[in-house]
C-alpha cells in the first residue's frame, strides 16, 4: 500500500496490523493533513452484506463530534483495497502511559487518573446518547496528547465487525486492532471485545448494552489508579473465568484513593447489570465533584436482606444526608456578619502575576497569566484554599486576560497571531478547544448563561460567538470620526443580553465605559458615554439579589458604582482601593458573584530587558544601550549593522486626562553609542520599523485617523512621516526593504482578510505607488525578507496547517512578483525568518523558542538548503525579538537576571459588599 492511493489519500506508512487488517499513515492532499486508514481483510471487503453494514456504521459513527473521541473522516474503497479513514491521533496509549508505570509497581497519581477518566467518560455518555456503544474499550484505544487530551478510538468498530462470530470464546485467537498498535494486547483481543477488558456479559456471549462500556470503564479506572489489570489470567480462557466470577480486590486500591471513587468503581463492576451503574454521566458527575472538592458518595440501590443491612443502609443514608446538607451549606456561600476579611496571595515561586487575576464566578479559584518553565506566558488556575497554584499545559503565548465561564468551570482565553485564535480550556481537566479566530490583539471576553461569547479583537472592535464556536458576528466597530483606537473588556449584565466595555478615543471625552446589546449590529450600538472610566469595566451582581456594582478604575483608585435591577445608576461610586496596579487600559482588580474582590496594588512589575548581542551559542557578547522595557515587539539592524530601530511601548506619551492607553512607538539609535531618540513625537501608534540602505525608516502608524498605513521618515528624524500609500481600512505592516532601495515588501490584513505579501515600489514619488502582489492567497504569510543579492524572499505561511519558513525567487517585473522555485526551510514549524549578509545561511525560530539556522548555497538561478540546526534559546515575542549584524552576532530582547524586588502579592478580600451604600 505504501506509496499508492486509496481515493484521494496518499499512503505514507505502516502503523500497525491486527485482527481488523493493516494500519497505514496517509496524507489528505486537500486539507493538508495526516490520517489513519485502516485496510479493511480481504476476505472481509469481499463480503457485500458485511461491507454494506460496516458502511452504514461508519456513517453512524461519522456523526460523533466530540473532543475526547477520534474522528471518523469517511469510507474509502478501490479495487485493491477497501479502508475506513480516521483521525490520526498522536501521542501515547493509555496502556503504554500505565505499562511505564507497572514496572515500578505503581500506578497514576490520582489527579493524574481522574482527569483523564472524566475525558473517557465524557466521550461514552456523547456515544452512548446517539445510541453508539463501544465494545472494546480497553487502554490500548485510549489516546493521550501531548496537551493533556484524552482521544478515544475505535468507537462501534467491534459492533461492525460482528456477525459470524457469535460467541466470543470462538474468536480467542482473532485481535480487535487499536489505531496504533499496542504489542502488549496482540493476541489476547476478540473482535467482540477483549479479555480483560470485557464485561460479564460480553464473555458469557450475552447481549451487550451501554452498560458493557460502564464495566470497561471501571477496569481501566482501577488498573489506572493500581497500575495492575483487574484480570490477568495465563490465558484468554482463564482471563474470561476470572471476568465472570473472580472475586474484585477492592483493597489493592491506593490508600488515598477517595471514598467517592472507591464507590463509584464499586458500581462500575457490578457483574448484574440490573445493579451496576446506570449511565456514565453519574460517573463523569462524580468525577467532577471529587476534582472540584465537592465530592458526594455515589449511593447504590438499596437492596438489604437482613436486619444488619437494613441499620447499615440507614447510617450510610443518614452520612450521605448530613454530608449532603454540609454541601449544600458550603455551597450557598453564606456571608459572615461580621464584615470583610482580607488576606494576600503570593505568585509561584520563580515567577510573578505580571497580568492580574481574575476570579471565577464562584469565588473558588484564581486565573492569571505567568511565564512557564520556558518564559513564555502560561495561564495558571490556583484554588483560593489552596497553596499551589497549576500552569495549564498547551496555554503558551496566551494574552493578559482571560475569562470564566459562568459555571466557573471553564476559561476562555486568546493567543495572539496572525491570526489570533480564541479558546477555551476546562479547568479540571486541561482539555482545549479552540473557538475561532480573530486579527488584531486580543481585549477581553466576557461569557453568559445563554452560551454566547463577546471579546475584542483590536480594530475589528467587539465581536461575538457560540460557546461550543464557530462563526463571529461583528458588535461594534471603531468610528474614525471620533477618533476611536479600540473597543476593549466587555463585560455582561445580568439580563445576558447587555454588556458594558470600554471605548478608547484620542479624544478623553470619547473615552469611557459604553452599553451594547450582543443581538444589535454595530450601526444601532448605543454611542452615549455611560461613565468616565482610565480602564475597562467589570459587572459584579449584589449578594443580595438587587442590582450590583460596576467596578473601574480612575487615576488609579478602583471605584463601585452601584447600579439597579435594570441597569441604570443608583448613587454615587464607592473607592475601595487606592494606587491599583494596571497597565494601558486594563486593570488589575477582578471579583465574583459571591462576595470575592481581588486585586493588586503598587505599579506594575514588568520585566526589565536589555537589547543584548549573543554569538552563535547564546553566549553574551555586548548590549546596546541602558536596560530598558523594549519588550521584544521589533528589532531591526541596517544593513552595514550600524543603527539599530526597536519598537517599544510608551507608558506616558498618550495620556490624555482619564486616557490611560498605551502607544507603541518607534525609536532608533547608532549602535556604537546607544543613545536612543524617537522617530516621530506626534501622536498616533506606530510599530513594525524597515529600513532602506538610505537610511530612511519606513514603519506602520495609526497617525491621521488610519488603522495602520505605511509612513516613511529619515533616521534622523527631521520632517513628517510621508504616506506611502493613500488611506485605506486594511493594516499594512512593513516588514523589508530591497537590497538596491527600490522595493518594500510588507503585509496586508483586516478583520476578514488573512495576512498576504505585496511588493510596493519605492523609485517613484511617495503617494503615486501602486502595490504588486507577491502572495495572495487563503493561506496567512507575513515576516517576508529579502536575500542579501535581492533574488529571494524568505517568509512564514500557515499554509500546512502550522506555520513555517519558505524561500521564493523575487521577479519584479513579473505579475505576482514571485519568480520560479518554493523551497521550504523548516520541518517542525518556524517563524520570523532573517538572512545571514553573506546570504550562505537563513536563521528562524522554531516552535519552543529554538533559534534555528539554515545552511544555504545559491547560484545565479540556483538555490539548494541544507539541513537546519539549532543554535540558542531566544524568547520569541513581538514582530521581530532579534536583528543579525554583518560579523554575524545575534542583537536580541533578552530579559536581565537582576530582578531583585519582592513579587507583589494579590489582595483577596472576602464579602467587600458588606457595608457599601446603594
Amino acid at each position: 500500500m505504501i506509496g499508492t492511493r486509496l481515493g484521494p489519500y496518499e499512503v505514507l506508512s505502516k502503523l500497525g496490523e491486527g485482527g481488523m487488517g493493516e494500519v497505514y499513515r496517509a496524507r489528505d492532499p486537500k486539507l493538508k493533513r495526516d490520517v489513519a486508514i485502516k485496510v479493511l481483510p480481504e476476505a472481509f471487503a469481499k463480503d457485500p452484506e458485511r461491507l454494506a453494514r460496516f458502511e452504514r456504521e461508519a456513517e453512524v459513527l461519522a456523526t460523533l463530534n466530540h473532543p475526547n473521541i477520534a474522528a471518523v473522516y469517511g469510507f474509502e474503497e478501490s479495487a485493491e483495497a477497501h479502508g475506513i479513514v480516521l483521525e490520526l491521533v498522536d501521542g501515547p496509549t493509555l496502556a503504554e502511559r500505565i505499562e511505564g508505570l507497572r514496572a515500578k509497581g505503581t500506578g497514576l497519581p490520582i489527579d493524574e487518573a481522574l482527569p483523564i477518566a472524566r475525558q473517557i467518560a465524557d466521550a461514552l455518555e456523547a456515544a452512548h446518547e446517539r445510541g453508539i456503544v463501544h465494545r472494546d474499550l480497553k487502554p490500548a484505544n485510549i489516546k493521550l496528547t501531548a496537551g493533556g487530551q484524552v482521544k478515544v478510538l475505535d468507537f462501534g468498530l467491534a459492533k461492525m465487525l460482528e456477525g459470524d462470530l457469535a460467541d466470543p470464546r470462538a474468536a480467542a485467537n482473532v485481535t480487535a486492532s487499536p489505531t496504533m498498535m499496542s504489542p502488549a494486547m496482540t493476541g489476547v483481543g476478540m473482535i467482540l471485545g477483549t479479555a480483560p477488558y470485557m464485561s460479564p456479559e460480553q464473555a458469557a456471549a450475552k447481549p451487550a448494552d451501554k452498560r458493557a462500556d460502564i464495566w470497561s470503564f471501571g477496569v481501566i479506572l482501577w488498573e489506572m489508579l493500581t497500575g495492575r489489570r483487574l484480570f490477568d489470567g495465563e490465558s484468554v480462557s482463564h482471563t474470561l473465568a476470572d471476568v465472570l466470577r473472580a472475586p474484585l480486590d477492592f483493597a489493592a486500591l491506593p490508600a488515598d484513593t477517595p471514598p467517592a471513587i472507591r464507590e463509584l468503581l464499586r458500581r462500575c463492576l457490578e457483574r448484574d447489570t440490573k445493579n451496576r451503574l446506570r449511565d456514565i454521566g453519574e460517573a463523569r458527575v462524580a468525577i467532577d465533584q471529587e476534582l472540584s472538592g465537592k465530592s458526594l458518595v455515589v449511593a447504590a440501590p438499596a437492596q438489604p436482606s437482613s436486619r444488619a443491612a437494613l441499620v447499615a443502609s440507614a447510617v450510610a443514608a443518614l452520612a450521605i444526608a448530613a454530608a449532603a446538607g454540609l454541601a449544600f451549606a458550603y455551597l450557598r456561600e453564606q456571608r459572615p456578619v461580621d464584615g470583610p476579611m482580607r488576606f494576600q496571595l503570593l505568585p509561584p515561586e520563580q515567577t510573578a502575576f505580571p497580568q492580574g487575576v481574575h476570579l471565577s464566578p464562584d469565588g473558588r479559584n484564581i486565573a492569571f497569566v505567568a511565564p512557564g518553565s520556558d518564559g513564555r506566558s502560561m495561564l495558571w488556575i490556583r484554588a483560593i484554599d489552596s497553596l499551589n497554584a497549576r500552569p495549564m499545559p498547551s496555554t503558551e503565548n496566551v494574552t493578559a486576560k482571560p475569562f470564566w465561564s459562568p459555571d466557573s468551570r471553564s476559561v476562555g482565553f486568546g493567543v495572539d497571531g496572525f491570526p489570533g485564535t480564541l479558546k477555551k480550556i476546562d479547568a479540571a481537566t486541561g482539555v482545549i478547544q479552540t473557538l475561532c479566530t480573530y486579527n488584531g490583539p486580543f481585549r477581553g471576553g466576557s461569557w453568559n448563561r445563554r452560551g454566547v461569547i463577546i471579546f475584542g479583537a483590536g480594530i475589528g472592535g467587539l465581536v461575538r460567538v457560540p460557546e461550543g464556536g464557530g462563526a463571529t458576528t461583528q458588535l461594534t466597530r471603531l468610528e474614525a470620526t471620533r477618533q476611536e483606537l479600540q473597543h476593549a473588556g466587555p463585560a455582561f449584565f445580568s439580563d445576558g443580553r447587555r454588556f458594558f466595555y470600554e471605548r478608547v478615543s484620542r479624544v478623553p471625552e470619547n473615552s469611557g465605559i459604553y452599553v451594547g446589546a450582543f443581538d444589535l449590529s454595530p450601526e444601532q450600538q448605543s454611542t452615549t458615554r455611560f461613565l468616565p472610566s482610565d480602564t475597562e469595566p467589570e459587572w459584579v451582581p449584589s449578594v443580595s439579589g438587587r442590582g450590583g456594582w460596576l467596578l473601574f478604575l480612575r487615576l488609579g483608585t478602583l471605584l463601585a458604582q452601584p447600579l439597579d435591577t435594570k441597569g441604570a445608576l443608583a448613587g454615587d461610586a464607592t473607592p475601595l482601593a487606592e494606587d491599583i496596579a494596571g497597565i494601558g487600559s486594563y486593570g488589575w482588580f477582578s471579583a465574583s458573584e459571591t462576595g470575592t474582590l481581588a486585586y493588586r496594588t503598587g505599579r506594575a512589575q514588568s520585566e526589565t530587558t536589555e537589547l543584548r548581542w549573543v554569538d552563535r551559542e547564546g553566549r553574551a557578547v555586548g548590549q546596546v544601550g541602558p536596560r530598558s522595557d523594549y519588550l521584544g515587539s521589533g528589532i531591526t539592524l541596517s544593513r552595514d549593522g550600524k543603527r539599530v530601530i526597536v519598537t517599544k511601548m510608551d507608558n506616558a506619551s498618550a495620556s490624555r486626562g482619564m486616557f490611560n492607553f498605551q502607544a507603541s512607538r518607534v525609536w532608533t539609535a547608532d549602535v556604537d553609542r546607544g543613545i536612543f531618540s524617537r522617530l516621530y513625537s506626534g501622536d498616533g501608534t506606530e510599530s513594525s520599523p524597515a529600513v532602506s540602505p538610505d537610511g530612511r525608516i519606513i514603519f506602520s502608524s495609526t497617525i491621521n485617523g488610519a488603522v495602520g498605513d505605511l509612513y516613511v521618515m529619515p533616521a534622523s528624524g527631521l520632517g513628517q512621516p510621508q504616506p506611502l500609500i493613500g488611506k485605506s481600512v486594511t493594516i499594512k505592516h512593513p516588514n523589508d526593504v530591497s537590497p538596491d532601495g527600490r522595493f518594500l515588501i510588507f503585509d496586508d490584513h483586516s478583520a476578514q482578510q488573512r495576512q498576504d505579501l505585496w511588493v510596493l515600489p519605492l523609485d517613484v514619488p511617495a503617494g503615486t505607488a501602486k502595490p504588486i502582489p507577491f502572495l495572495v492567497t487563503s493561506a496567512d504569510e507575513t515576516f517576508g525578507q529579502y536575500s542579501p543579492d535581492g533574488k529571494w524572499i524568505a517568509y512564514s505561511s500557515d499554509e500546512s496547517g502550522r506555520r513555517e519558513v519558505y524561500v521564493q525567487g523575487f521577479a519584479p517585473d513579473r505579475t505576482p512578483a514571485a519568480a520560479v522555485g518554493k523551497w521550504q526551510l523548516s520541518t517542525a514549524g518556524g517563524d520570523k525568518p532573517r538572512w545571514r549578509h553573506d546570504g550562505r545561511e537563513l536563521f528562524y525560530i522554531a516552535p519552543g523558542g529554538k533559534m534555528m539556522a539554515v545552511p544555504l548555497k545559491t547560484g545565479l538561478s540556483s538555490f539548494v538548503p541544507g539541513i537546519a540546526v539549532p543554535l540558542f534559546d531566544i524568547k520569541a515575542t513581538g514582530f521581530f525579538p532579534y536583528g543579525v549584524s554583518p560579523d554575524g552576532r545575534f542583537l536580541i530582547d533578552a530579559v536581565t537576571d537582576n530582578q531583585t524586588s519582592a513579587p507583589t502579592p494579590i489582595t483577596i478580600v472576602v464579602n467587600w459588599q458588606m457595608g457599601l451604600k446603594k
